[in-house]
């Protein structure tokens, strides 16, 4: 069975990334402006839901909504994609030796590509909205990083858990949504009582979410203490799934075929 290395399988990360991101273009009547289309109208179902009929939120809740949905959108997508690559992508696995990590790895690629787009919206919207820019957005650049080094964590743990136990396919939707609601998008984490925060800001998307809101919206410093955490938590859910991968890598091949 013929091997690729490391160089190799990074060119084609990026080379199948791309033509799937143009192949979904092209059978869309829109696009790539459903890149942009399919989040607003995330955003526009929630607004109308929890600022309109429940009547949550208040004054900049548009900003507030959207500056949670966004990046809880790349988050939840990302590992949604990833987590049946390897069993999608077994026809290849038989023709040639791929390092598994190629097909997980190619929808975080995708997904990040989409999502600067969309980033570039926000800050653009948020300027129109009337948040004036400052220098704590420079802090979106780490923040945007960071969120990716634990989505990158998250995703390919996912990735290599579903072949081996299929029913994960179906518990990785439902901890998604009941991470959704656990993380601050629709609400104000500070209204939460003291003595729930600390367990509420164990979960890393939670902190990040609260780190956008500091530096496009309030105009404060993130919160580096909380910022290291979520860094030690995402390498050690990259390094864990590194093991897994080279542990299993032989395996994958014969189980995604059962």
């Amino acid at each position: 069975m013929q091997s690729i290395g490391l160089r190799k399988t990074i060119e084609l990360i990026w080379g199948k990334a791309s033509l799937t991101l143009r192949s979904e273009a092209s059978v869309n009547y829109l696009g790539y402006a459903w890149w942009v289309i399919e989040p607003l109208l995330h955003m526009v179902v929630y607004y109308v839901v929890f600022s309109l009929l429940l009547a949550r939120g208040g004054d900049n809740y548009v900003a507030f909504l959207l500056t949670g949905l966004i990046p809880w959108l790349w988050f939840s997508k990302s590992i949604s994609h990833a987590q049946g690559s390897i069993i999608g992508g077994k026809e290849l696995m038989n023709q040639l030796y791929v390092p598994k990590l190629f097909f997980p790895l190619t929808k975080l690629t995708q997904d990040a590509v989409k999502q600067s787009v969309v980033f570039a919206l926000l800050l653009a919207f948020l300027l129109v909205y009337g948040i004036d820019a400052s220098v704590t957005w420079l802090w979106l650049v780490p923040i945007i990083l960071l969120q990716l080094l634990f989505t990158t964590g998250c995703a390919l743990l996912a990735a290599i858990l579903v072949p081996f136990v299929r029913d994960m396919a179906f518990v990785i939707p439902t901890g998604l949504q009941f991470m959704m609601f656990c993380s601050g998008i629709f609400f104000n984490p500070m209204d939460i009582s003291p003595h729930l925060q600390f367990w509420f800001f164990l979960n890393p998307m939670a902190i990040l979410l609260q780190d956008y809101r500091d530096v496009l919206i309030n105009n404060q410093l993130p919160d580096l203490q909380q910022n290291l955490y979520v860094l030690v938590i995402s390498l050690v859910l990259i390094s864990v799934s590194a093991f897994l991968y080279k542990k299993l890598d032989h395996a994958l091949p014969r189980v995604v075929l059962q």
